[in-house]
């Protein structure tokens, strides 16, 4: 978001602590006068202290006590007494710089700030005159080279300023960081962990070389081989207070992705993608206006677009964009799917934060240079992502939609294959699409149908790819052979995830066709015709054979019902496609397929007239599927009055059931086709 006074762009907490009421001055070296500070540094009372603390150094004196005796002596009237309390504070920190210039070593700078740990003021004001002090060119080098000395051993010696339980914290964390490097856990953040281990080793000079020189800060940062402290330093260098500083930062971060997008190990730039993502926190609260709604969806596409314009002219922009959008799409599913419509609508729809900063990434590529290929060091998750977010991409006009062949050729298991690492390869790319709870119309399979109802006719294609995966149901029915425990249970769990997704990906190319983004090139209805059958068959056959996921089967059977009902009807939209009276199945066939099973057969007449489904069309299917709604309802009841739980209905969706009984034409009236 664009602060208009200053014509900075800003964090969304950096906009909110800049208006909100309070106001806190913080005490500054530079608002004190330049002569002032020139007066006392002439003394002779400021030589000796200067020397004072040389001395102190060379004794390694104990840096309390020592604090406490300097302290004292600047507070004599016959030293600095007579001057007022923030001069007194001061005058530490100019004396600090002072004797740092006698003696510019790591060990003299690691000395003031162990005097510094036990003086706020002195924390406060010694940064503060280094900086200053580093407008001149010769003093700037030499606090550099000093603050490398000190990155390096901190970089060397993880925990060296932890307490005495924590010091091995550090060194276990980077053991373990150099066994297991993931660019994933760069992404996914949550470092703070580890501050009280390794977040001070670097005696705070980190910090204070980002506010002199942003490119001489990522120069060091690079000395670590471990992301913890690397994570800390650009928190509290303040990229995620300021957005313009993190901006600094990121433009000259060393390049982290090379050739075919292959992440290069550098830890600065990824850390700093998953802070500008945590910094995306625009407080709508749980009942926003809808005024407020929209201020919020224009704010976050605003400031997306800055972050994508900061990365664009990286030289590694286009790694940076793949990897980065395979995350994305990754964290997006879930949340998009967990909204009533699993659409990234506006602001008050989760993941929309995600789809906003892939769409302003993509604005930013450059016409055919993505590249659907996996990186050669993806991670299990990444290639399905990729194709995901290839298919946005495509959508956006700046690539070709991605073949669809690899992806379906993963699905294509013998029972031999099933134990396997193909096998296995297929369980692993597959696990950011089943999120939490599967979901037949989820965000997910709605991409990933994509490329397929595009590579060739989508009835001929999901035929395919559904007797690809014979092996998988044979599972589901009769166990996993293979597993030698739990009887093969933990082999049929897995295989009907897989099979519940392939059912969604399956519902969402039928939706494709419905309403399709762009042009297909092939009779829409046609494809249709033959789609919904063998989807239709897919639900009947598991609902046989998968005796553990009833509920999702049961919604799979509505999704069929409703899109028949409404959304090839011909009357849902201007483009819409009416399927032939003939064509099957029917409304009238799905609900006779649900005669008997009154808690499915009234949630779907519920769900139906939610979706726009009129009762009219109903009564006339109930009619033709010879089912009587009425026993249907007194059924219902009767098990509602004997317990509320005996049933998954509520008094809601028996309304709706008797709301269609009253519609219902009588016994001998002509009956519409269905």
């Amino acid at each position: 978001m664009l602060n208009a006074e200053a014509g900075m762009v800003e964090w969304p907490q950096e906009r909110r602590h800049r208006l909100s009421n309070a106001v806190r001055v913080p005490q500054r070296l530079a608002d004190i006068p330049t002569d002032l500070l020139h007066e006392v540094e002439g003394t002779s009372s400021f030589t000796a202290l200067v020397q004072a603390m040389v001395d102190a150094f060379n004794e390694k004196a104990d840096p309390q006590a020592k604090l406490a005796d300097l302290s004292a002596g600047v507070d004599q009237p016959d030293a600095f007494g007579d001057y007022d309390e923030t001069v007194r504070q001061v005058v530490l920190a100019l004396a600090g710089v002072a004797a740092l210039r006698k003696t510019p070593t790591r060990e003299m700078w690691e000395y003031l700030w162990s005097l510094a740990w036990h003086s706020a003021p002195l924390e406060t004001f010694l940064p503060q005159a280094v900086i200053a002090a580093a407008s001149e060119a010769a003093f700037r080098d030499q606090f550099f080279a000093v603050a490398r000395s000190v990155a390096e051993e901190a970089a060397q010696n993880p925990g060296r300023r932890a307490i005495q339980r924590e010091k091995e914290v550090g060194g276990n964390i980077r053991v373990h960081w150099q066994k297991h490097p993931q660019l994933s856990a760069l992404w996914r953040g949550n470092f703070e962990r580890s501050f009280h281990a390794v977040g001070r080793d670097d005696d705070h000079v980190l910090s204070i070389v980002a506010e002199i020189d942003a490119a001489e800060f990522v120069r060091l940062l690079a000395l670590y081989d471990y992301p913890d402290p690397v994570a800390h330093a650009l928190m509290w260098c303040g990229a995620p207070w300021r957005f313009e500083r993190w901006r600094a930062v990121a433009s000259v971060a060393p390049a982290a992705f090379g050739e075919r997008a292959k992440w290069n190990g550098s830890l600065i730039l990824p850390l700093l993608l998953a802070i500008a993502r945590d910094q995306f926190q625009f407080g709508l609260g749980r009942e926003p206006t809808p005024n407020q709604v929209s201020e919020a969806t224009n704010e976050i596409k605003s400031l997306a677009a800055e972050v994508a314009k900061t990365i664009a002219p990286r030289a590694d922009a286009l790694g940076c964009m793949t990897r980065w959008g395979n995350w994305l799409v990754r964290t997006a599913i879930p949340a998009v799917s967990a909204n009533q419509l699993p659409h990234p609508t506006d602001a008050a729809s989760q993941g929309f934060i995600e789809d906003a900063l892939f769409d302003a990434l993509i604005v930013e590529m450059f016409s055919d240079r993505w590249s659907p290929e996996p990186a050669p060091d993806a991670e299990t998750w990444e290639p399905w992502c990729q194709l995901a977010a290839g298919a946005l991409i495509a959508l956006a006009g700046k690539a070709l939609m991605p073949p669809a062949a690899g992806f379906l050729d993963e699905w294509h298991l013998t029972p031999d294959g099933w134990p396997t690492q193909r096998g296995q390869k297929l369980k692993l790319h597959a696990i950011p699409f089943e999120g939490a709870g599967p979901r037949a119309d989820g965000y997910g399979a709605r991409l990933l149908a994509l490329p397929i109802v595009e590579v060739e006719r989508a009835d001929a294609g999901w035929k395919r790819f559904w007797d690809a995966t014979a092996t998988l149901r044979e599972i589901v029915e009769f166990g996993d052979p293979d597993e030698s425990n739990n009887g093969g249970w933990e082999g049929r769990t897995e295989a009907a995830r897989l099979l519940m997704l392939q059912f969604s990906i399956g519902l969402m190319m039928m939706d494709h066709l419905i309403e399709p983004p762009r042009p297909v090139g092939y009779d829409r209805r046609t494809a249709l015709e033959g789609l919904l059958p063998l989807l239709d068959e897919a639900v009947r056959e598991m609902t046989a054979i998968d005796l553990f996921n009833g509920k999702f089967w049961s919604e799979a059977v509505r999704h069929l019902a409703i899109r028949r009902a409404k959304w090839l009807s011909g009357r849902a939209m201007p483009n819409g496609i009416a399927l032939s009276a003939e064509a099957k199945p029917t409304l009238a066939d799905f609900i006779r397929a649900l005669a008997g099973d009154t808690e499915n057969l009234l949630a779907l007449v519920y769900v139906a007239q939610q979706n726009g489904v009129d009762r009219t069309t109903l009564a006339a299917a109930f009619k033709a599927a010879e089912v009587d709604i009425n026993a249907e309802i007194a059924i219902a009841e009767h098990l509602i009055a004997i317990s509320p739980r005996a049933i998954g209905l509520n008094e809601a969706q028996l309304e709706a059931a008797r709301g269609v009984l009253h519609d219902t034409p009588p016994a001998n009236s002509t009956l519409p086709s269905l």
